[in-house]
């Protein structure tokens, strides 16, 4: 298990005021993951949860952010030359700054990656 969770203030866009302000910020995630051996190969489910709301500074705008998402994967290693990860993302992500003031995108990814190691 690996966790990470972040709280402060910072500069992010209001589209209330129209104004950039100094606001709370805060945000993490968590990942769960299992090592499996089955005799020579290596299997390694995982599951992370991301979240975080507030603005992130060296954008436009300090445009204002909330992202939701669940990750739910595996990695396959049947030997130790080659890695198969294949990764499916729930994402909710809303990020508005002056252009962008109602920006909600919401979706569905498939991930796969192939990688030999020499």
């Amino acid at each position: 298990m690996q966790a990470e969770y972040n709280v402060g203030r910072g500069p992010e866009f209001n589209k209330e005021t129209d104004a950039i302000e100094v606001q709370n910020l805060h945000g993490g995630y968590a990942t769960l993951s299992y090592l499996q051996k089955i005799g020579e190969q290596t299997l390694i489910p995982f599951t992370r949860l991301q979240y975080y709301d507030g603005g992130k500074k060296h954008e436009l705008d300090a445009r204002s952010y909330r992202v939701r998402e669940l990750e739910l994967g595996v990695e396959w290693e049947p030997v130790d030359a080659f890695e198969l990860v294949v990764m499916y993302t729930f994402s909710s992500r809303r990020f508005e700054d002056f252009v962008n003031q109602d920006n909600l995108q919401e979706g569905r990814l498939l991930r796969m990656q192939a990688q030999i190691n020499f």
